[in-house]
């Protein structure tokens, strides 16, 4: 299947098409849309704004695991966040550089998935609905559409293993707790990922035995620690570290942050 067609069944395999610019004017003129009636916007509108890619992804599957999701979590929540992060990532292989293109990520919003986008977030204005179908400024900044930021957070998180297969054990952590992907992943520090790993690494506290679950900070622990360690990034600039220089800053952080936080509960 070369172009998209809504009343066509998604497919594996399927050709990726993205939206150029001046497609968002849609949102607006047919603001129904981002209230959830996904076929207010006429075929004839979207067309000319329609362009092929040359890329393919798995979309039935990406379909069947997201309706999944949706089924299992609670409507406008972050409950879905983790997983959804993950099935994006897993059915949609691309490069960092084919992934850039935020008008790829509109066409999922847009056109492949708008149900999941009306899941995953309550409308409560316009504007703020817009933001979670079209990518408002560059990805990771507070801006991204709903499918460009799950799939950069589980980029900048996951592990690949020796044998090939993808450990995203780390996107769960990292989505498991809202204050920790704001804080982190809605500012130009998640552009770093050194940065990005060296916070999960240190923030996230593994179980003392086998029976228990380990689990991010507290909230006013990561407030505290990520506070301070971007003012570090003033002073000393995390592009050029390493992970391990970094970690080491923000275990030194997170301590004296909890000696605070102990100070100030006795």
């Amino acid at each position: 299947m070369n172009a998209w067609d809504r009343d066509t069944e998604l497919e594996d395999g399927q050709d990726l098409v993205r939206l150029a610019d001046g497609a968002q004017s849609l949102l607006s003129k047919y603001d129904e849309f981002l209230r959830g009636n996904h076929d207010s916007i006429p075929h004839s509108e979207l067309k000319p704004h329609i362009q092929s890619t040359g890329l393919k992804a798995d979309l039935a599957t990406l379909e069947e695991e997201l309706r999944d999701i949706a089924a299992e979590t609670t409507p406008e929540t972050a409950q879905a966040d983790p997983e959804s992060a993950v099935v994006v990532h897993r059915n949609v292989d691309l490069s960092r550089a084919e992934a850039s293109d935020s008008g790829l990520w509109s066409a999922f919003a847009m056109l492949y998935y708008p149900w999941f986008v009306n899941h995953r977030w309550a409308f409560n204005s316009v504007s703020a609905m817009k933001e979670k179908f079209w990518t408002q400024a560059r990805a990771l900044d507070g801006k991204a559409s709903t499918f460009e930021r799950a799939w950069w957070i589980a980029e900048l998180t996951c592990e690949e293993k020796d044998d090939g297969s993808v450990d995203y054990e780390p996107t769960r952590r990292a989505l498991s707790k809202r204050r920790f992907s704001l804080l982190v992943f809605d500012t130009p520090m998640a552009r770093y990922e050194p940065a990005v790993r060296a916070l999960l690494e240190v923030m996230y506290d593994e179980p003392e035995d086998d029976n228990e679950e380990g689990e991010l900070a507290e909230n006013d622990v990561i407030d505290e620690t990520i506070k301070r360690f971007r003012k570090s990034g003033s002073v000393f600039p995390y592009e050029g570290q390493r992970k391990s220089d970094l970690e080491e800053t923000i275990r030194n952080i997170r301590s004296e942050v909890e000696k605070s936080v102990r100070g100030g509960k006795s």
